[in-house]
């Protein structure tokens, strides 16, 4: 434990370091309908049914051809919407859309290749990513498996990418499962006075692409994220850093691996990102973008990634992510910032904040773990998963993550 908290009061700055933090309670909750509608203090749309993707001449086979959760034939370096496609290109949410934390998803919707509604399922989502970003089928099976596990309907397979949609099961917004703390731009749970950690958040959106120059890049995203993490720990007296917080470095390579036009291949400048983040560039000065969360969109002549990227990639990037991040200690604060507490949990062989394997098979091994026994979400506080959300992740994930020589598989 000493050897944690000496690494953090040698990393994190004072509250003063990050003055732009007194902002983000008042800059969190957007003035887009579809989101001021869905703030925690309102209700949620209820659709009984999910309307679906469009399915035509088009999509998935003008794309790359992945249908009914199957893998896809894995050749990208297409034109995003493709050409002719008109019944793909963008459709802003109405009133009863249903809109969350994760951009892509979101876009997803706005385009069609996701229900439009907001209520998507498992088939849609793997299609999703291999068509749009040219995922690999392991990549896109582990991102589908993730989200309805942690906040869908393992029976059905459905999901909602925001609140609840009516259904008995959480949504993507469900606070430490999918969404948690230290994200790329959107605001930790309990420093918004709604509970809106879903939303992208125009502040941190503007710090992210000032810290990052913007351009995005791996190199960037790691010490970003560190900071995103001090942040969080000199500001937020509850926050908590556990094993799915390794999720949100995996979203921090998707800048420079997924939404760069032609993938790895491409540039991640803001130009691009903005976009996919809802963000718009309407002044000149230190922080030009504003932000219209719900409203994600493609960017104009976009294509994505020739070469399928992988799930060893991915775990391969957020071992460098960690490292450069700071491997920041597994833990939380006890109801004040800077009150920081190191997480153990053996079984997870994380001992007083410190994994004890960061290299990507270890990281890999620990995802097993979490979505096919129990997840940490506080200091005091772990859910184990029921049998048949453990059940779902062993079939569906064990191939996947035997060729990291998990135990057990």
């Amino acid at each position: 434990m000493h050897s944690s908290l000496s690494l953090l009061c040698c990393l994190v700055a004072g509250t003063a370091a990050f003055p732009w933090a007194a902002q983000l309670a008042g800059s969190q909750s957007p003035n887009t309908p579809v989101f001021k509608r869905q703030a925690q203090s309102g209700t949620c749309p209820v659709h009984a049914t999910s309307k679906g993707a469009i399915i035509d001449h088009y999509y998935p086979s003008k794309y790359l051809n992945a249908s009914n959760g199957m893998p896809s034939n894995g050749k990208g370096g297409i034109l995003v919407p493709a050409a002719g496609d008109t019944a793909h290109q963008f459709n802003a949410p109405a009133s009863t859309d249903i809109r969350g934390p994760c951009p892509a998803l979101n876009m997803g919707a706005n385009y069609n290749y996701l229900s439009h509604d907001g209520l998507t399922n498992y088939n849609e989502m793997v299609d999703f990513a291999q068509n749009i970003f040219n995922w690999r089928y392991d990549l896109a099976v582990f991102v589908a498996s993730f989200g309805v596990i942690m906040d869908g309907d393992v029976l059905t397979g459905g999901m909602s990418i925001g609140c609840n949609g009516g259904a008995q099961v959480p949504g993507l917004n469900t606070h430490d499962k999918f969404e948690a703390d230290t994200s790329i731009a959107r605001t930790d749970y309990f420093l918004s006075p709604t509970g809106d950690s879903y939303s992208v958040n125009e502040t941190l959106f503007n710090y992210w692409n000032n810290y990052c120059d913007g351009d995005f890049t791996l190199a960037c995203m790691g010490p970003y994220e560190g900071a995103r993490y001090n942040q969080s720990l000199t500001t937020n007296g509850n926050f908590f850093y556990g094993p799915l917080g390794l999720f949100v470095l995996g979203t921090a390579a998707l800048p420079s691996q997924s939404f760069a036009s032609l993938g790895n291949q491409g540039t991640p400048d803001v130009a691009t990102i903005a976009p996919f983040w809802a963000a718009n560039k309407t002044g000149t000065g230190a922080d030009p973008y504003t932000v219209e969360p719900g409203y994600e969109r493609i960017p104009a002549k976009w294509y994505n990634r020739p070469s399928p990227l992988s799930f060893p990639m991915i775990f391969a990037q957020v071992e460098e992510l960690y490292v450069a991040s700071g491997s920041p200690p597994f833990g939380g604060n006890t109801g004040s910032p800077n009150s920081f507490v190191g997480l153990t949990v053996p079984k997870l062989g994380i001992n007083n904040g410190v994994l004890a394997n960061s290299t990507a098979a270890g990281i890999a091994c620990l995802f097993y773990q979490v979505l096919t026994d129990f997840i940490p979400l506080s200091l005091d506080d772990n859910l184990v998963l029921p049998l048949a959300e453990a059940a779902f992740g062993k079939a569906k994930l064990g191939a996947q993550f035997a060729q990291f020589g998990c135990p057990g598989l």
